[in-house]
């Protein structure tokens, strides 16, 4: 994995990976660094218009960032971010799906 050194344009707090990510990044199936870069410059991957103005209008706001990246055919990473509670989530799309996240 390289790293590369993003401005962030948002204070995202402590970076918190699920365990499927953990294993595809662990079995070399995914860069996770090279899509948080994306996130934190604030390129919202694959979302709709309507989306990414609502992303743009929670970073002067405080709301919740989402991006959302087609990693490989159906794969999808999702990475949320909570400026209230500091923290930034790294997540498959079906487990996004599967919880109840604020």
């Amino acid at each position: 994995m390289t790293r590369s050194l993003v401005k962030a344009r948002f204070d995202y707090g402590r970076v918190m990976f699920s365990e499927p990510v953990i294993e595809l990044v662990r079995g070399q199936r995914l860069d996770v660094l090279g899509f948080l870069d994306r996130h934190l410059a604030g390129d919202w991957g694959d979302l709709s218009v309507p989306e990414r103005q609502l992303n743009d209008a929670a970073l002067t706001c405080g709301g919740i960032l989402v991006s959302r990246f087609v990693v490989s055919g159906s794969l999808m990473l999702v990475i949320l971010t909570h400026p209230r509670e500091r923290i930034t989530k790294l997540m498959l799309l079906d487990e996004f799906l599967e919880n109840d996240v604020d």
